[in-house]
């Protein structure tokens, strides 16, 4: 499942490479990943936010 996966990504990744190259592609990805990351820790934030104040 995972090669199947892999090799669908293939092509879109290679012409995005091609047309505005590998540092700007690398950058898009780990900026999307550290966005998602931020994301998920927001919400945990809340989350403790909202028990530590239904506790006190």
């Amino acid at each position: 499942m995972t090669r199947h996966w892999l090799k669908a990504m293939e092509q879109p990744i290679l012409t995005a490479v091609s047309a505005v190259g590998f540092p700007i592609v690398v950058t898009f990805y780990l900026l999307t990943t550290f966005q998602r990351s931020m994301d998920r820790l927001t919400s945990q934030l809340g989350e403790l936010t909202r028990e530590l104040q239904r506790i006190k």
